[in-house]
C-alpha cells in the first residue's frame, strides 16, 4: 500500500512538474517571436515579399512600384462584417493625420477572398475609405502566393445562423515594411488611429535622421 502511494506521488509530481515546463517554454517561446518582431534588422521574421496583383481600377501592380517608401499592408476582404472595416477606419485616420509624410508611404489593402472581391467590387469598397489606400485583388493562386510570403492565415468559414454564404476567418495584423520592401514592423488591427500616425511619424523621422 505504501510503495503504491509512493508511486502515485511520484507519478503526480513528475506530472506537475512536466506542465510547468511546458508551460514556461511555452511563454518564453512566444515572448522571445514577440521580441523578434520589435527589433528591426535583427533577426527579423521573414515576412513579405514581391507580388504583383490588380488593383480597384483594373490595373496592374507591382509591388516593385513602391521602392522608396514605406508599404503599410492590410490583409482582409470586402464582406467582413466587423474587423476589416474598423482596421481600414483606423488606417485611413492614421494617414489623414500623417500630413506631409503621408507622401512617405504607400497604403495598400490586399484582399483574402479573391473569389468575391473582383476590381470592379473593390472599386466600391474604397469609396468608404482614405482615397489613398491601393486596393488589390488577383487569381486565387495569386493571392495565395502573397499570402503565404506575409505569413497571412486565411480560410473560409461557413457562419451558422446567418444568410451569408461563407465568412473569412483571417490574420488581422497590419504590416509595416520599409523602403526595400522588408518587414519591419506590425500593428495589431484595432490601433488607435493618431498612435499608429504617431508610429510611422516616428520611424520616417529616424530614417530622415540617418539619411
Amino acid at each position: 500500500m505504501q510503495k503504491q502511494r509512493l508511486f502515485r506521488w511520484v507519478y503526480f509530481t513528475l506530472g506537475i512538474g512536466l506542465a510547468c515546463f511546458s508551460l514556461i517554454y511555452y511563454r518564453l517561446y512566444t515572448q522571445m517571436d514577440i521580441v523578434v518582431q520589435d527589433r528591426p534588422g535583427q533577426g527579423v521574421p521573414q515576412i513579405g515579399g514581391d507580388f504583383i496583383l490588380t488593383d480597384h481600377h483594373g490595373s496592374r501592380r507591382s509591388s516593385l512600384e513602391f521602392r522608396g517608401k514605406y508599404m503599410l499592408v492590410y490583409f482582409g476582404y470586402s464582406f467582413c462584417p466587423d474587423i476589416c472595416p474598423l482596421g481600414l477606419e483606423n488606417i485611413s485616420g492614421a494617414l489623414r493625420a500623417l500630413g506631409r509624410d503621408l507622401s512617405d508611404v504607400a497604403p495598400i489593402f490586399i484582399t483574402v477572398d479573391p473569389d468575391r472581391d473582383t476590381a470592379g467590387n473593390l472599386k466600391i469598397y474604397s469609396g468608404n475609405f482614405h482615397p489613398k489606400l491601393l486596393m488589390l485583388t488577383g487569381t486565387p493562386y495569386e493571392i495565395a502566393t502573397v499570402l503565404k510570403s506575409y505569413k497571412v492565415y486565411a480560410a473560409k468559414v461557413k457562419p451558422d445562423g446567418t444568410m451569408a454564404d461563407y465568412l473569412m476567418d483571417h490574420s488581422t495584423l497590419i504590416y509595416f515594411m520599409d523602403r526595400q520592401g522588408h518587414f519591419l514592423k506590425s500593428f495589431p488591427h484595432t490601433i488607435a488611429p493618431e498612435e499608429l500616425a504617431r508610429a510611422i511619424i516616428l520611424i520616417l523621422t529616424d530614417d530622415k535622421k540617418r539619411r
